[in-house]
């Protein structure tokens, strides 16, 4: 049993140590894709780039149905058999996709954008389907603690793309080109994540009518929640591209893509701690779940708060750093959108909790509210303010969630993490602004030196618990981390 254990931790250690390696090769990939492609389309066409997929978004929240965490949830239950869901749920998954998506592309036909945003919605829906199916993939990975496998499809078709990207800007393809370098690297990562998975599994696709209806009974509250969630995260640049220039929707996108990819490694995190909430949750271990939650927001206030106060001060260089001089306005937005960001990061662990124990019926109300305060607010602040009324806005709605999901959570456990550790982030986080506000330094040397600042007030003060990075990262005794 010892030796089971430890092999578990072992597991869970690799694991995170991969993620770490992985997602820090395609963040510096994504991030050099991302800022060649700026300074190349420039404010108009990158414009029209965020208005493509904010659009896809929208029909993408159809697609969604919240089937990557109920997959997740499902396979890690023991009665479930893992191979049958997880075929039912890809089939599922192609044919709500090709359903609404190609519907997308019909109803943008009747909208008023320019011929050339079409073409490029018309072509971005290859690249939505094969990334909505990889988000179902990814549950089986992450169930078995095999997820390196997973960041080697992702960092082969981050390289992938890059190659095209660059391929793309050198034969000056314009728009076009970097859409299809865009769409082939969710494609590439699909077909090498069923590379992987099919040497384990037999993937096919499957039509169990009982299964279908089971995942459905299972995920419609999830998919509904997650639906109206998504309506107001990019609502704000789907309004914005009906009412403001595409100048102002490049500005406003270029640290939005930003926001995305600090999400996306936070869930990619999150994603990890879900199946040892549900497996606790499954055992009625509220003491585990507790310990679990309260582990985690300490780890996400460390490492948000510094964000938020640094992106204060470096926010305008690290844009035009990425994007060139000319998205200059867009690090004064980005200072507002980090605000929204680590909001985001708390109300993601408690909105994971709320899966795990089944609750995510009670949030739809929440959800729904705040959608429709959203889309008011966004046609308002937007037209009179533009990004600045969208990027305020989001905080706003962003700080809505958490609040309820953290409501809804407290229901439940009559628990809510304690603040000892915010208030010595804050701290770190005010000692490390005092370098960063005096000195004027190159980026990079901010950077390091904001960050050698706060870790060492943070130790000093008592803020950094060894234990709790050990437990995180997986390495600590047995004894310790079943206690």
């Amino acid at each position: 049993m010892m030796k089971n254990a430890m092999t578990t931790v072992q597991k869970i250690a690799y694991n995170t140590g991969v993620q770490i390696i992985g997602k820090a090769i395609t963040i510096a990939i994504a991030l050099v894709g991302f800022g060649l492609m700026t300074r190349y389309l420039g404010q108009k066409d990158f414009g029209y780039f965020s208005t493509i997929y904010a659009y896809l978004t929208i029909f993408g929240i159809l697609v969604d149905l919240g089937l990557q965490m109920t997959t997740t949830k499902l396979i890690s239950d023991p009665q479930e058999n893992e191979n049958q869901i997880l075929n039912n749920v890809l089939s599922l998954r192609l044919i709500t996709s090709l359903m609404f998506l190609v519907l997308a592309f019909f109803v943008a036909l009747f909208l008023p954008y320019p011929i050339l945003v079409k073409i490029g919605i018309a072509i971005a829906v290859f690249g939505y389907t094969a990334s909505a199916l990889t988000t179902v993939l990814t549950s089986f990975f992450q169930k078995h603690l095999i997820i390196h496998q997973a960041v080697i499809a992702e960092v082969g078709g981050q390289t992938i793309y890059l190659i095209l990207m660059i391929l793309a800007i050198n034969l000056n393809t314009g728009l076009i080109g970097v859409l299809v370098a865009s769409i082939l690297n969710s494609v590439f990562i699909f077909i090498f994540s069923i590379y992987f998975i099919r040497r384990q599994l037999k993937i096919t696709l499957g039509f169990d009518g009982k299964v279908w209806l089971k995942i459905l009974k299972n995920t419609w509250p999830l998919g509904l929640t997650i639906a109206l969630n998504l309506i107001y995260f990019k609502g704000d640049i789907f309004i914005m591209s009906l009412m403001r220039t595409p100048e102002e929707i490049g500005l406003y996108g270029a640290p939005y893509k930003i926001l995305e990819v600090l999400i996306n490694i936070i869930y990619l995190f999150l994603g990890l701690i879900l199946p040892i909430l549900s497996a606790s949750a499954a055992l009625k271990d509220f003491n585990k779940i507790k310990k679990v939650i309260q582990q985690t927001f300490d780890f996400l206030i460390i490492a948000t708060t510094p964000m938020i106060v640094g992106g204060y001060f470096l926010g305008v260089p690290l844009m035009i750093l990425m994007s060139g001089a000319d998205f200059a306005v867009s690090g004064e937005i980005i200072k507002i959108l980090f605000i929204a960001t680590g909001t985001i990061f708390i109300a993601g662990l408690f909105g994971y909790t709320i899966v795990a124990l089944g609750e995510q019926k009670k949030m739809i109300k929440f959800y729904a509210i705040n959608a429709m305060i959203s889309i008011i607010g966004y046609i308002i602040f937007i037209s009179r303010y533009g990004y600045w009324g969208a990027a305020w806005m989001t905080v706003a709605t962003e700080s809505f969630i958490l609040l309820t999901v953290a409501y809804v959570m407290y229901q439940k456990l009559k628990f809510l993490p304690n603040l000892k550790i915010f208030a010595k982030a804050i701290s770190a986080s005010l000692v490390m602004a005092i370098p960063l506000y005096f000195l004027t330094l190159p980026f990079f040397v901010s950077i390091l030196l904001g960050a050698i600042v706060y870790f060492i007030t943070l130790y000093l003060i008592k803020g950094i618990d060894r234990n709790l990075i050990l437990e995180l990262v997986g390495v600590k005794n047995n004894e310790k981390l079943n206690h």
